[in-house]
């Protein structure tokens, strides 16, 4: 990869962007405590970097459960929102992220989420953080037929902004994220987090410690 050639960056948001993950797993799980099921920490490491409808099917099958398609999903977000909006701005944020999106807008990168999260979920994380303006594009869950690992997200990018694959670098933590980018054609830097340690990251094109190592790279 030849960092000159990169015209856009596109980030993925849970794990990368925002300390999230462990929200999503208690959000999940006291989602569930209704059917009287309870997920293990071992069992949520699976669902890291997946879709919703990816996760509640899951369940659905792992746990011979019984409930609509969307219950679920739509009783954890309400959970999720009401979790995470008690963080307060700032600590929600991962490390230097502010700090790499401003470099990247300042040396004017086209810059995109590119996130499995829902659209409605993903704006209040942006505008909550005071990051949303940093950003030219926001595909989510809701944009695409199939979620990552699938790579409908990252194509999407792509022909938005009217580029190469060549010409975008994707940012991940997960395997799922990583699949999904390097299908799409485009280089993928992934930084995993405690969640996702042990994935398998053998096709991303660098993986660093943090978003700093990622600053550093390019500056």
């Amino acid at each position: 990869m030849n960092k000159q050639n990169i015209k856009a960056i596109l980030f993925d948001l849970d794990g990368t962007l925002f300390k999230s993950e462990w929200y999503h797993f208690m959000a999940w799980n006291k989602a569930v405590k209704n059917f009287d099921i309870s997920i293990k920490p071992e069992t949520a490491k699976i669902y890291v970097g997946k879709s919703a409808k990816w996760i509640e099917d899951d369940i659905r099958v792992r746990y011979n459960a019984n409930f609509k398609e969307g219950e679920l999903i739509k009783e954890k977000e309400k959970i999720f929102t009401e979790l995470f909006g008690e963080v307060k701005q700032g600590d929600d944020l991962m490390p230097h992220a502010k700090d790499i999106l401003q470099y990247f807008f300042d040396n004017s990168f086209k810059l995109a989420v590119c996130t499995c999260g829902g659209r409605e979920e993903t704006i209040q994380k942006l505008k909550n953080s005071d990051i949303e303006k940093y950003f030219n594009e926001i595909f989510t869950a809701d944009d695409v037929e199939f979620c990552k690992p699938a790579p409908d997200v990252y194509q999407l990018a792509v022909n938005v902004f009217k580029l190469s694959p060549d010409e975008c670098l994707a940012i991940e933590d997960t395997e799922s994220g990583l699949v999904a980018a390097k299908e799409a054609g485009v280089f993928c830097f992934v930084i995993p987090t405690e969640h996702s340690k042990g994935q398998s990251f053998e096709r991303a094109d660098k993986i660093f410690n943090s978003l700093k190592d990622v600053f550093d790279f390019f500056n």
